[in-house]
């Protein structure tokens, strides 16, 4: 909503501006870094498992956890 101040005893209108959902800022800036490093979804997966210890219920925990979300600029979804 525009809101008014005053400048020289002249009412002006000033445009107000609406704030980027934290998420989507932090993911727009993401996936910019992400495009740079060209990961593949293959050396993500194997990332996680490297980090899990090669167990499959903390690989996939890793993987869909919001952090990865945030870092990669996208969300992954396991189907299966």
């Amino acid at each position: 909503m525009a809101k008014r101040t005053t400048r020289k005893s002249v009412t002006v209108r000033r445009q107000g501006r609406r704030v980027m959902p934290a998420l989507r800022r932090t993911a727009q800036r993401a996936r910019v870094a992400a495009e740079r490093a060209q990961l593949t979804v293959g050396e993500i997966i194997a990332a996680a498992f490297d980090t899990a210890g090669g167990e499959l219920g903390e690989a996939l925990e890793l993987m869909t956890s919001p952090q990865m979300t945030r870092a990669l600029g996208r969300r992954i979804v396991v189907e299966g």
